[in-house]
């Protein structure tokens, strides 16, 4: 049954003040540019305010003073929506909002017969395992999670409260993960790393024998890859989120609340602090350490250590003045190339005066 709220219950839930009818019924969140009648968007970048005049949504989630700011079009009808909830933060309003419609599973709980559980795993009441499962010996899941079909848990892992593992995702042997973390699709907890030596002309597998340890309420992107370390362990910390197709290398750490864009690869024993953000496409070379509050540009190449609360960028990775320097001279280059021909080109003549 598809759900629909009153905008009496929506501007109560998120402590606005409703301009409009209160008993309107809005059935979809979706954005400024794209909602129509029954929808409810949000105005969260003044950017977006050129869809004002075209948007069609029953109500608009918008910032304080809104209202009398755009009083003149919203009488005159050049502004269609009718409906308003001022709100002090329309960003952290629209979050909030979303998880009205976000999806919940209704089915039951209990494990699947068609998933293979070992007798020695211990799952807390509450989970779910779909069909097609594997949890293997020893194995800890706390309440209330779910894994869905496909995943495969390896023996002696550690799987905290309220973890969702969603399908096709593979957790190694010895792996933890902390409470409230969501592995997506086809991320892989735990393989091997990247390890060898070369002798002699042979090439040598180091035996990858730590682990992984994630904390609680990260997010893990789909298909990204965490390697267990060489020895000891390869750590996320708490409340970092990770995007799609990123590669952690082995003994990497990663401290709490940092965020990572899709395609970055980070190389072995390398140490990222707290609350760092990478854009996407950022690489790290191996055994470096970022600080903390860091920003790192996307598709910057970091090949040496980075002092905490900088934004950097650049291939190789500098202070983000220093790139923009150097990045207006590089725009400018072809401009100084005609010059310099241009001088050449006097000097050579003057040269040829004095021989005459």
């Amino acid at each position: 049954m598809e759900k629909s709220f009153s905008l009496k219950y929506i501007a109560d839930f998120l402590y606005g003040e409703l301009i409009g009818d209160p008993n309107e019924r809005v059935f979809s969140p979706k954005n400024i540019e794209e909602a129509r009648e029954g929808d409810i968007s949000f105005l969260v970048n003044p950017k977006y305010e050129k869809f004002l005049e075209k948007t069609s949504a029953t109500c608009l989630v918008v910032e304080k003073g809104f209202f009398l700011k755009k009083k003149d079009k919203i009488e005159s009808g050049k502004i269609k929506t009718k409906n308003f909830i001022e709100v002090e933060n329309p960003y952290i309003s629209m979050i909030k909002l979303l998880s009205l419609w976000e999806y919940k599973s209704s089915f039951p709980e209990g494990a699947e017969n068609l998933s293979f559980i070992s007798k020695s795993a211990k799952i807390g009441n509450g989970c779910l395992v779909f069909p097609f499962c594997y949890v293997g010996d020893s194995v800890e899941i706390g309440e209330n999670s779910i894994l869905f079909p496909g995943v495969f848990i390896g023996d002696k892992s550690k799987i905290g409260k309220g973890v969702v593992i969603f399908p096709g995702a593979v957790i190694y042997p010895f792996s933890e993960i902390g409470d409230s973390s969501i592995i997506h699709a086809g991320a892989v907890i735990g393989a091997d790393g990247f390890g060898y030596i070369s002798y002699f002309g042979d090439i040598l597998k180091v035996p990858q024998v730590g682990k992984v340890k994630i904390g609680s309420r990260v997010e893990i992107g789909a298909n990204s890859c965490v390697d267990r370390a060489t020895m000891g362990q390869t750590e996320i910390g708490d409340d970092v989120k990770i995007d799609n197709l990123v590669q952690i290398a082995h003994n990497v750490k990663i401290g709490k609340g940092t965020r990572i864009a899709a395609l970055c690869g980070i190389a072995g024993s390398s140490k990222i602090g707290e609350y760092c953000v990478f854009g996407g496409q950022v690489g790290v070379v191996d055994h470096v350490n970022i600080g903390d509050f860091s920003i790192v540009a996307a598709r910057a190449a970091i090949i040496s250590d980075v002092e905490g609360g900088k934004v950097i960028m650049g291939e190789p990775a500098m202070d983000r003045a220093k790139f923009l320097k150097i990045h207006t001279l590089y725009l400018k280059l072809p401009e100084i190339y005609e010059k310099i021909k241009k001088l050449e080109l006097e000097i050579q003549e003057l040269k040829n005066k004095e021989k005459k």
